[in-house]
């Protein structure tokens, strides 16, 4: 018997044949799909299932895929958006004021916002980049998995050592009247991934990456960069760990090569403005990019995603986290992505809906080395599913499925998400979730992180009514 039997009245499969059905069916049974089928195609009697969902006015497609994020950016978002005290902020907090219940909090929050919003799969750096990744203890990483699998969803951790010089240091809250100074050198920040690949052996929701600092080329032909980055190479290569980077831009795949961090299983973020021959390196070496049309990176340099998808370069949709100045709505950076392209264009051919959605979900799955599994409606693959309410006006009538996904609906249409083949939410409401206990412990979270380190939130910034722009 069938686990679950979904009818919806248009299913963007995302299949190789890129087949958009009308009034098609899903089987699911152990949490894949066993059957995608239209109705001219569908057998006269199907195994019935434990449950049906009739979904005449919906849509279903795959769960999105955020290519990249930053954990712990759920509760920094109200720093605002100037950029230079926010970054301070962050660093602040992840590696002195957070506490494994921060990340945990963190983690419940942006998932459930996730969760509301139809990704069902999301890359979370745990914290910002560089020094800023919280890598002296497995707890911090190990308390935001749990955080995305208590609302259900998958997670891809990045978890990894900063450049030399060492140690690093940050604080320990485990007693809170007496914090203590952790100073952590590669070999303990390298034994950290050790530990917490050890503890997701296995995980059914749950995969580890590693990373390194994004440098320039000189920065890179440092002696003690050079050996660090060797030992990430050589660890990630012995757990079979994909290595991410963060904040590509002019030389830095160049610097990236020389180090031998390029590869199948490499993730590079941003990729603005690169340097002649980056995008020969990016496609011979199999290396993917992390794609973030809304961020504040793709305002200041250009990503050449023409180009690398002409090279054969995989390029992934990435939300690039909450904040300052974003949201974990992947629909809204998929209609971004098509405005990004077409204004540095100026011509609104580039970038057709379908390479939108193709890029949120099988784009991102494979560059997250998940390809096999999630990313498309077919058969054998996990069955993270959800359904777009179209019974609204502004997705009403319905003639083209593709274009109206990208060009006009939200987060806020997604009725239904399953993942793994388990209804996680329905009618709009997510399944066996404490909401408001949710979001008030976000709210005390921040507040005991912002007291550790003694931060505030920021006045209201000088020039942000009556002026085009900010002062400088």
């Amino acid at each position: 018997m069938l686990d679950l039997l979904i009818r919806a009245g248009h299913v963007i499969t995302v299949d190789e044949d890129r087949r958009v059905l009308r009034d098609g069916v899903i089987a699911v049974k152990d949490g894949r799909i066993v059957g995608v089928f239209d109705t001219t195609t569908m057998p006269e009697a199907p195994e019935p299932a434990l449950r049906t969902i009739e979904a005449p006015h919906a849509i279903a497609m795959p769960g999105l895929v955020d290519a990249h994020s930053h954990a712990g950016h759920g509760l920094v978002r109200t720093m605002a958006d100037d950029l230079d005290a926010w970054m301070d902020a962050c660093s602040r907090l992840y590696l002195r004021g957070a506490t494994p219940e921060f990340w945990y909090a963190e983690a419940l929050l942006t998932a459930s916002e996730r969760l509301r919003f139809g990704t069902t799969t999301a890359l979370s750096m745990l914290g910002g980049a560089g020094d800023t990744i919280r890598s002296d203890s497995p707890d911090h990483a190990l308390a935001h998995v749990a955080g995305v699998a208590d609302v259900g969803l998958r997670t891809v951790v990045v978890v990894g050592p900063g450049g030399p010089p060492y140690p690093k240091e940050t604080l320990n809250h485990e007693v809170p009247e007496m914090p203590t100074v952790v100073r952590s050198f590669l070999a303990d920040q390298l034994g950290t991934v050790i530990s917490v690949a050890h503890e997701l052996a296995g995980h059914p929701t749950a995969t580890l990456a590693t990373t390194f600092p994004t440098l320039t080329h000189d920065q890179a032909a440092d002696a003690g960069v050079k050996e660090s980055a060797r030992e990430v190479v050589a660890l990630a290569g012995r757990l079979g760990l994909g290595i991410v980077q963060d904040g590509h831009t002019r030389d830095s795949v160049h610097a990236s090569s020389d180090l031998g961090l390029l590869g199948r299983r490499s993730l590079l973020s941003h990729a603005t403005d690169l340097q002649e021959g980056a995008i020969d390196l990016l496609s011979t070496s199999g290396a993917s990019i992390a794609h973030n049309p809304s961020a504040i990176f793709s305002q200041y340099g250009r990503c050449p995603v023409p180009e690398l998808l002409e090279a054969g370069v995989t390029v992934g949709l990435g939300s690039d986290a909450t904040a300052p100045d974003r949201s974990a709505d992947m629909f809204r950076h998929m209609f971004q992505l098509t405005r990004y392209h077409r204004a540095d264009h100026r011509d609104p051919a580039w970038f057709p809906p379908g390479t939108a959605i193709e890029m949120a979900t099988i784009g991102s799955a494979e560059a997250l080395g998940l390809r096999a599994d999630i990313g498309s409606i077919e058969l054998g693959k996990r069955a993270d599913i959800i359904l777009i309410d179209t019974d609204r006006p502004h997705l009403t009538p319905l003639s083209h499925p593709v274009h109206q996904v990208v060009y006009f609906a939200t987060g806020a249409d997604v009725d239904t998400v399953i993942v793994n083949g388990e209804v996680r939410m329905e009618g709009g409401q997510p399944i066996d979730l404490d909401m408001p206990a949710i979001l008030e412990d976000a709210r005390t979270q921040q507040r005991l992180a912002f007291e550790r380190v003694g931060l505030e939130h920021p006045p209201e910034r000088p020039g942000m009514w009556g002026s085009a722009s900010y002062p400088e």
